[in-house]
């Protein structure tokens, strides 16, 4: 096992590519329910050999200091996954940054797994990654994931029209943030 973290309900883990038909059959459970908010994905995204691939990159990036992406399962159910939280492209220097994602299955949706979830990530984010800032970019439509954000403590930072191409068009999206305020 790699890195892992636990909340009251929650099991925040690293994944290896030993665990490649956990986190694959949570993706194809999660593909047509995430399909507004989600970047068009290669038609080999949920195979095997390339859901390994990507959990050994993970390791290594999280190694290299890069990112962090953790699994999300119930303590209740320690085996099967429900969902992800990500910090990406941590930026050091003077930036001290990294950008969240996160997402959820549609059966663990609206029980307040994610706020746990992401509030667990902030912590670790600023306690043992010693990070300054976190952004979360999230399209204007996608209630519950701003809900999310703003229950975690993000602020509303700004507006970028056509940030990312999701689901095969440009879409804008809202900036938020938290600062961590024990770094001055």
């Amino acid at each position: 096992m790699q890195g892992a973290w636990e909340t009251d309900r929650l099991l925040l883990r690293e994944l290896g590519p030993e665990h490649a038909a956990a986190v694959r059959s949570l993706g194809l459970r999660c593909m047509e329910y995430h399909v507004p908010w989600e970047p068009v994905r290669p038609s080999d995204h949920w195979e095997m050999p390339v859901v390994s691939q990507r959990l050994q990159t993970q390791l290594a990036e999280s190694r290299a200091d890069k990112s962090l992406c953790l699994c999300l399962s119930l303590k209740s159910d320690p085996e099967g996954l429900v969902g992800s939280v990500n910090l990406r492209n941590i930026m050091r220097g003077a930036l001290h940054s990294a950008h969240l994602g996160y997402g959820l299955a549609p059966e663990a949706v609206g029980n307040g797994y994610m706020t746990e979830a992401v509030l667990a990530v902030v912590h670790i984010a600023f306690s043992s990654l010693n990070l300054h800032r976190i952004e979360a970019n999230i399209i204007p439509r996608n209630t519950r994931s701003l809900g999310v954000a703003q229950r975690a403590g993000f602020s509303h930072e700004g507006f970028s029209p056509r940030y990312l191409r999701v689901n095969g068009r440009w879409e804008d999206h809202v900036r938020l943030a938290r600062l961590n305020e024990s770094m001055q």
